[in-house]
């Protein structure tokens, strides 16, 4: 129970980072998807510290275990795919690894994870990201996200 309550003050934390660490390059659209992509790959590697292994989902994220006031992300970001400032972010999980573990909820975990953060159609971002288990945002220009394993290619580079 003490390390459940003490992952979520850990999230709360870096989910107020993660708001604030953005490149000054960028739009506020795309500041607001490598923000949630930050908040959702903390929360991720919170929700494994306690569970064993990654949410299958945005909503389980934001559930949190019984006995907690809060989850392990925010309610603005707890259905997949969640529509934010103009992206579409949508989490997919890994299948569960062999004699994987059940989550505090007695939920399968997943061995791993990848996250996206898409422009929504009709709007003018280009730019889309995303991240996996390993936690390096990753980005391509041409409005379809970067899929792992990740390579640095033309087109497709790291966020820094």
């Amino acid at each position: 129970m003490a390390k459940t309550i003490a992952a979520g003050f850990t999230v709360a934390a870096v989910l107020a980072l993660a708001q604030i660490r953005v490149d000054r390059s960028e739009s506020g659209a795309e500041a607001s998807a490598i923000g949630a992509l930050r908040a959702i790959a903390s929360a991720q590697s919170a929700y494994a510290a306690v569970n064993g292994g990654y949410a299958r989902s945005l909503k389980t994220l934001s559930e949190g275990c019984p006995g907690t006031a809060t989850g392990f992300v925010s309610p603005d970001i707890a259905s997949d795919p969640t529509v934010r400032n103009g992206y579409e972010i949508r989490l997919e999980a890994a299948p569960p690894a062999t004699g994987s573990r059940f989550d505090c909820r007695g939920r399968p975990t997943a061995s791993g994870y990848y996250v996206t953060a898409v422009p929504a159609p009709r709007t003018a971002e280009r730019r889309a990201f995303a991240v996996d288990q390993n936690q390096a945002i990753w980005f391509s220009g041409s409005g379809a996200a970067p899929a792992p394993p990740f390579h640095e290619t033309a087109t497709i580079k790291p966020l820094r």
